[in-house]
């Protein structure tokens, strides 16, 4: 297998590679993660089952989009290819500094300033991506519809809960929570905002004290996303929030709208890990109900 990635970096890069270590990475819950060197150049390595490279190929797109956008330090994408066994997605590898203790209150402002300027300089029509993509391991749906209500609802919402009935873990109405959804959401009309989409602290960081995100799942959506989810999984250091808000304030309603959008995410890790997820994911759609 590395001799045949090696050979694909060689051929991307333009130069011979010959990998002298190999160190399997903590961190990674869906993907092994490793660093290779030769000695001279160091790259991080994603490897997966053979049939997940379009995984692979879809977090290249984003990572390529997001990079062009020059707001962020994005990791430099090498290649991605199959071997006889194997997917695998090769990266640029960066030392990041991901702990509190190691990030300081400027650098989690900056973050936010940097989201904020992201959000706002890269604009759409309309809401959706060029391809569906991945949320994790699940396919995320990217039609493109004007309608953001309707975006979210059925494509968001509605996907996620036909998943869990796939799964026997929901026998309720799909269509009574995707309607319910297009009623709080129908008054509010954002612009369709390029978004990291899957922006929690375990996918952002800080390279020579620069604001660095990856792991992403892009897509054309209210702005609000990003910072709902940044509030789901340990709630960013509050100079994020600072840093966001004074450079892009978020509209009257966020509040209640950020439990509709982290819906979707509660939802996908019911139907990736159970558990206790699906607890959360039926509290979820009880609340969503009583709104």
């Amino acid at each position: 297998m590395w001799k045949a990635i090696a050979d694909d970096i060689s051929i991307a890069q333009n130069k011979r590679f010959v990998i002298e270590q190999t160190e399997q990475l903590s961190g990674g819950d869906i993907n092994d993660c490793y660093s290779v060197t030769d000695g001279q150049t160091t790259y991080f390595v994603k490897i997966n089952e053979k049939q997940r490279l379009n995984n692979f190929q879809s977090e290249a797109n984003s990572l390529e989009h997001l990079a062009v956008c020059g707001h962020f330090i994005v990791p430099k994408v090498v290649t991605c290819g199959n071997t006889i066994s194997h997917s695998y997605l090769v990266l640029e590898y960066l030392n990041m500094h991901c702990s509190n203790p190691q990030v300081t209150d400027q650098q989690w402002h900056s973050l936010g300033v940097a989201l904020a300027n992201l959000h706002h300089d890269n604009q759409q029509a309309e809401f959706g991506w060029n391809d569906d993509n991945y949320i994790g391991l699940t396919v995320q749906t990217n039609k493109w519809q004007h309608n953001w209500s309707v975006f979210f609802a059925e494509q968001r919402l509605g996907y996620q809960l036909q998943l869990l009935r796939e799964n026997d873990l929901f026998q309720g109405s799909i269509s009574a929570i995707t309607d319910k959804c297009q009623q709080l959401l129908c008054h509010h009309h954002p612009t369709p905002s390029l978004v990291h989409g899957d922006l929690w602290q375990g996918n952002v960081a800080f390279v020579n004290n620069l604001p660095c995100i990856y792991d992403p799942a892009c897509y054309y959506a209210d702005r609000e996303v990003d910072i709902a989810m940044s509030e789901l999984f340990g709630r960013f250091p509050e100079n994020f929030y600072q840093g966001y808000q004074q450079t892009l304030p978020l509209a009257k309603g966020y509040e209640q709208r950020k439990k509709i959008y982290n819906g979707y995410h509660i939802l996908n890790h019911a139907n990736l890990f159970a558990g206790i997820y699906v607890e959360q994911a039926q509290s979820f759609i009880h609340d969503i109900q009583s709104l």
